[in-house]
């Protein structure tokens, strides 16, 4: 049996390749058959998955990378009376306006709405598809055996997508990528498992309309991906031929990384990452950093917060199989800040620091419940130091202080597999986090927690699907999810080469005095979202993928960003 981590096994999902996607932690997978059996690429398979839509046949689930909503960042201001929330936008709207005077531009939008949060499910998005490509490539190649102990694959793989914003203004911007990967595997002796991923994308805005401020560039870093990995039990099988009932697996370089449902951790990171199981019992951790770039920072008020983030992370994890329906564990997460001690923003205010030291301690359990439905739970404390904001209403600018942060979040995923012919499922997610309600923004220090108070908002730089148009942060949220995917049999050779899919959300403010994701006004009611993909592999080289979003605002939106909102992408890939 392959190596567990954090506590799924092939061998337990391999019935229902359609139910991967309920997992909630990375799983390992044999990428390139009985010529390369110990070859692994990481794969997030939680729920963030629903972007990625792949036929459940092929679905050896790639990564898609982590939730972080960084659009418009609202208000709900300390102790406020009924009269006050009357005014809330409008003071909303002057604060959005100070921040355009205080910020640069991309900030300043992001604070005002404009879809930040899109952009980056875009980003990803685009590398989810592009992680399906290869790991589409490597699962039907047996690789190339060199001498009697490596076995390597390599290939590349070219993608162009367009996609279509709009922002809570009703704005919108078009945006062309261009894409190309460069990847290589290799094994030997069983146990020694080497990746490597190249990637180039140059983001191209036709008409001048970024809404970053960042025209036409190639992104970075272009060392996408690069690893080693080692699993006893794999060299010992390879070498004996027998198989140890325990095993020891470490891994180590620039890799993704799915902690537990993901609402902790969901992204890149240069890591040691330790993995043991014995029996019913595992244990999972690492250490590491945030990768330098490529990744989203929560706190969008920070000097290039979507460039350049650098915190180190410390975990580790503990789980048991009681039986197959409850497998419970419990997790550590800390988070330190490590960005420049230096690191400031001149404000009108005066200068402004930023300081956000968090721990989360998980409490969840997977299991599945019969043959055909699974699920994930995690419930999160966090916990941990931040620094206040540098200004109090009304407008009066303070002293940062540091203080105490106590928030919760919590997410159940669900999913059903009809086990049709049509690999038709049912999935379901719920999500909440608090909120804080003397904070005017989500996540940033600019605006952020009230000088003196502990801080009740929940973030953290994980990622769990919250949608493609609207994608709120996990704070003060009450959201559901449903969805469903099946496939339609336009060729019987290949009876999942065309998979389509819908998702419904419903986003309810948790405390109506706190802010969300959007400026937000006296009403628990967020709003709707549709979401609709479509998956077709026209070739086993060409592939076409479609995404759809459409946002309707409740009640909690009002005027001017109570406008409807769309993200659209379609790309076309050639793997080779």
């Amino acid at each position: 049996m392959a190596m567990k981590p954090f506590g799924v096994s092939m061998r337990e999902l391999e019935p229902n390749r359609e139910l991967l996607k309920a997992s909630p932690v990375p799983v390992t997978i044999n990428l390139m058959g009985p010529m390369l059996a110990q070859t692994r690429l990481e794969c997030q398979s939680s729920f963030a998955q629903e972007m990625e839509f792949m036929p459940p046949a092929d679905r050896v689930d790639s990564m898609t990378s982590r939730y972080r909503s960084n659009e418009g960042r609202s208000h709900g201001g300390p102790g406020m009376s009924l009269m006050a929330l009357r005014v809330h936008p409008l003071l909303s709207t002057l604060l959005l306006v100070i921040a355009g005077v205080m910020l640069p531009a991309e900030s300043a939008l992001a604070q005002g709405g404009a879809p930040g949060n899109s952009l980056e499910v875009l980003t990803r998005l685009e590398d989810a598809l592009s992680r399906q490509d290869i790991d589409l490539r490597l699962r039907t190649s047996r690789g190339q055996t060199v001498g009697e102990r490596m076995t390597i694959d390599y290939g590349a793989s070219l993608r162009f997508g367009v996609a279509g914003i709009n922002d809570a203004f009703g704005s919108s911007s078009t945006l062309l990528q261009y894409e190309a990967n460069l990847f290589l595997a290799a094994n030997i002796d069983g146990g020694h498992n080497f990746f490597g991923n190249l990637r180039f994308l140059y983001n191209d805005y036709p008409k001048g309309d970024a809404f970053d401020g960042e025209n036409s560039q190639l992104l970075y870093p272009i060392g996408n991906r690069y690893w080693y990995e080692f699993d006893l039990r794999s060299a010992h099988l390879a070498e004996t031929g027998e198989r140890l009932p325990y095993n020891i697996n470490a891994k180590v370089g620039r890799m993704f990384i799915n902690w537990n449902t993901g609402a902790v951790f969901s992204n890149d990171a240069y890591a040691l990452q330790i993995m043991a199981d014995w029996e019913k019992l595992e244990f999972a951790g690492f250490i590491g950093r945030t990768a330098r770039s490529g990744m989203y920072d929560f706190d969008i008020s920070r000097p290039n917060y979507d460039g350049y983030t650098n915190r180190h992370l410390f975990a580790a994890r503990v789980d048991y199989e009681i039986v197959t329906e409850f497998k419970p564990y419990v997790s550590y997460f800390i988070q330190r800040d490590r960005n420049p001690e230096d690191e400031e923003r001149q404000t009108i205010f005066g200068p402004m620091n930023f300081d956000y030291n968090s721990q989360y301690l998980s409490f969840g359990s997977t299991g599945s419940i019969g043959p055909q439905l699974t699920y994930t739970l995690e419930v999160v404390r966090e916990t941990g130091t931040t620094l206040s904001s540098p200004f109090v209403l009304p407008i009066i600018p303070v002293p940062q202080t540091k203080d105490s942060i106590d928030a919760w979040a919590g997410v159940l995923n669900m999913i059903y597999a009809l086990r049709d012919k049509n690999l038709t499922n049912f999935s379901l997610t719920t999500a909440v986090g608090t909120g804080d309600p003397d904070r005017l923004t989500t996540s940033g220090t600019y605006a952020g927690n009230r000088t003196g108070t502990t801080d009740r908002a929940f973030n953290s730089l994980g990622y769990i699907y919250t949608g493609l148009a609207y994608a709120p942060d996990l704070s003060n949220l009450a959201m559901v999810r449903v969805g469903a995917s099946t496939a339609l049999p336009i060729d019987s050779k290949r009876p999942d080469a065309l998979r389509v899919g819908s998702d419904f959300f419903f986003y309810n403010k948790l405390d109506l005095g706190s802010p969300t994701s959007g400026v937000s006004g006296n009403s628990h009611w967020i709003g709707f979202e549709m979401d609709l993909r479509l998956d077709w592999r026209i070739t086993s080289d060409i592939s076409a993928n479609v995404r759809y979003g459409i946002f309707f605002p409740g009640n909690a939106l009002a005027e001017p960003f109570d406008k409807e909102r769309h993200f659209i992408y379609a790309g076309v890939s050639y793997a080779f």
